[in-house]
């Protein structure tokens, strides 16, 4: 189980704006966020990610649920089964334990 280590790593946003922004750019900025969010996860966690290999398809998802795990409290496994069936559930999880996290909740 993956566990935060340095709560000082993840900083808060805000999913209106991610929403907005990945609708304007069609969707790139979700390829950002996942690097972001995976760097965060990173440096946060104690899980070992590569931030940039996040765009490789399936394995950035299962990076991000890896490491998504210590700031929620669903399993790895669910996370990545909803980064693939519908992935602004996983988005919304993730992205939430790390608002939790940064503002010490």
């Amino acid at each position: 189980m993956t566990t935060v280590t340095d709560s000082s790593a993840f900083t808060k946003g805000s999913l209106g704006k991610q929403v907005a922004l990945t609708v304007v750019t069609f969707g790139l900025y979700s390829l950002y966020w996942m690097y972001k969010t995976a760097d965060q996860l990173d440096r946060g966690t104690d899980a070992s990610l590569t931030p940039i290999l996040v765009i490789v398809p399936f394995y950035g998802q299962w990076m991000l649920a890896d490491g998504g795990e210590a700031v929620t409290d669903q399993s790895s496994g669910i996370l990545f089964l909803l980064f693939l069936v519908f992935g602004p559930i996983s988005w919304f999880l993730i992205q939430s334990g790390i608002n939790d996290v940064a503002s010490g909740a």
